[in-house]
């Protein structure tokens, strides 16, 4: 593998197992310019940890500080370097320690159009298969082989329940792992602009403070997704 494959396989395997570890936050926060502000922070657990460990020893045979941590210095301004090229502004990528990561970006109206959409008083945040789908497939053929590790319904295509793929993780990888990602959520949290108070939340139960309305998702339900989700937040 080239050296370029293997540092972007390095970011693609690390937000990926970040998705099967303990999982998160993920913060969008509305701009009056159209743009957004991206916040993410992702812990990839212990037991998965250990396994992401292993195969960077593959990928990095040679050893160094590579080895032993899925998350380093010189990984996040490897992620700082590629998302900027992607179009992401003021990318801030930091290991917070060796299995957790924190990302800080702004997404102009273009990017990720699919996923965040604007009104004049309204921001949704929208998940689908085919976006989960086309982050599978802006990977290389080496890093969707890593990923397909996971055999996650929502990147296969399979139709499972979140139960379902617990118990095949927990037969393939052991209980460890399993019990991790059944545990897991992602926090989200949806900020109307500076100077703006959040009104309302489509999402029931969500809490509301100030400008952000705040909600969590199960893990398994993201990666056993199967319809599109959508949450809104009004000012």
């Amino acid at each position: 593998m080239h050296k370029g494959k293997v540092i972007y396989a390095t970011i693609y395997l690390s937000v990926l197992f970040a998705l099967t570890g303990c999982g998160g936050s993920l913060g969008v926060s509305a701009r009056d310019d159209g743009k957004a502000d991206l916040a993410l922070f992702m812990d990839t657990g212990t037991s998965a940890s250990a396994m992401i460990s292993s195969i960077m020893a593959s990928l990095y045979p040679s050893g160094g500080a590579a080895q032993g941590a899925v998350f380093t210095e010189g990984r996040a301004a490897e992620l700082e370097k590629g998302l900027s090229k992607g179009g992401l502004e003021a990318v801030r990528a930091k290991a917070l320690s060796p299995s957790v990561l924190s990302l800080d970006a702004t997404a102009g109206p273009d990017l990720f159009s699919s996923m965040v959409s604007m009104g004049n008083r309204s921001m949704t945040l929208t998940l689908s298969p085919e976006t989960m789908r086309s982050l599978y497939d802006s990977m290389d053929a080496q890093t969707r082989s890593y990923a397909d590790l996971f055999m996650a319904p929502v990147f296969t295509g399979d139709s499972m329940s979140g139960e379902e793929y617990a118990a095949l993780i927990a037969a393939v990888y052991g209980a460890g792992i399993a019990g991790e990602m059944s545990e897991a959520v992602m926090e989200i949290g949806l900020s109307a602009p500076k100077g703006k108070k959040a009104a309302s939340c489509s999402v029931p139960g969500a809490k509301l403070s100030g400008r952000r309305a705040a909600f969590s998702i199960p893990l398994l339900d993201l990666l056993t997704l199967d319809r599109e989700l959508s949450w809104e937040v009004t000012w």
